[in-house]
């Protein structure tokens, strides 16, 4: 190998969800949180939670003890465990910026602070949710899932940025100027699964760590080949899985995932560097500083309209 050309960036992001109505097994959710810790604590590498509040409320303990072991706790959200419908892309502007106070306050209760990071459950937002959250202080995050087209979820992101990117003020699929780095999950948008309606993406749970080979190999090219700065591969997964049990096959998949990202990046000549989202907000501010009024450079093709 020559030269290291650069980093290859790689987040583990877990939704933390257990108390959810669908689930409702904090223990479990507890002993998955543990057991990603371990699992990460041995390549050295930091980590993001995003968090429910009543995961928050059965064990701020173990939040704040990883909050303090270096992991970054941000905000998860499924409105059905506060007591709404479950997919905020039905909600108008004012009762999701509600529903969101109202999670943000019982953060704060746990945490002591309040959230700058926020993940969306099911991915199911509308063209209301990115000024919202840039309006209640939110700064990073995870919204969409670029190619998904679930619209009995209300998640609808065809055609959005595969990259991280400020979203547009107006349209969710577009990258504009809202003071919000959005850092979607790693997405191979050649595969897709569900009848065409989810694109394979490097959720731990959704298939084995050789299939995620080929989506972390696709990713990282597609990055390299775009100059991205800031190539980066954002694996995610939910503590509703027993990550302690180490016969847990998703255990074994996350670990063998890692060890993939380590020799994709010696096989691209990229240092890897493990990261949380924070980390990778801060850096993509850095090299590419927000500006108000900016937005995408969208062009009809008039071609084939003849002579103008």
């Amino acid at each position: 190998m020559g030269m290291l050309m650069g980093k290859l960036l790689v987040n583990i992001s877990a939704d933390c969800e257990a108390t959810q109505p669908a689930i409702r097994d904090p223990a479990l959710g507890e002993r998955a949180v543990r057991g990603l810790m371990v699992i990460a604590a041995r390549q050295a590498a930091p980590g993001t939670l995003f968090v429910i509040p009543s995961d928050l409320q059965s064990s701020g303990a173990l939040y704040q003890e990883a909050e303090r072991a270096g992991w970054e706790i941000g905000l998860h959200l499924h409105p059905a465990a506060q007591g709404y419908e479950e997919f905020l892309g039905l909600y108008g502007p004012q009762d999701q910026e509600r529903i969101l106070r109202e999670a943000m306050a019982l953060f704060e209760k746990v945490m002591g602070r309040s959230p700058c990071a926020f993940c969306m459950g099911y991915g199911s937002a509308n063209d209301h949710t990115y000024p919202i959250l840039e309006a209640l202080g939110f700064t990073h995050g995870g919204v969409s899932i670029p190619r998904r087209v679930l619209p009995e979820c209300a998640s609808v992101w065809a055609g959005a940025p595969l990259g991280i990117h400020y979203p547009h003020r107006f349209n969710r699929v577009l990258a504009g100027d809202v003071d919000f780095v959005e850092i979607p999950p790693t997405v191979d948008p050649d595969s897709m699964m569900w009848g065409g309606k989810h694109p394979q993406d490097l959720r731990v749970e959704l298939v084995d760590a050789k299939n995620h080979w080929y989506t972390m190999d696709k990713a990282i090219r597609r990055q390299l080949d775009a100059n991205d700065p800031l190539p980066y591969l954002r694996i995610v997964t939910h503590n509703i899985f027993d990550y302690s049990d180490a016969r847990n096959f998703r255990r074994e998949t996350l670990q063998g995932m890692l060890q993939h990202a380590q020799s994709l990046a010696q096989k691209h000549g990229l240092e890897l560097e493990y990261v949380t989202l924070a980390e990778i907000n801060r850096r993509y501010r850095a090299l590419r500083p927000r500006t108000a009024g900016a937005g995408p450079n969208v062009k009809l093709d008039r071609s084939g309209y003849g002579q103008e």
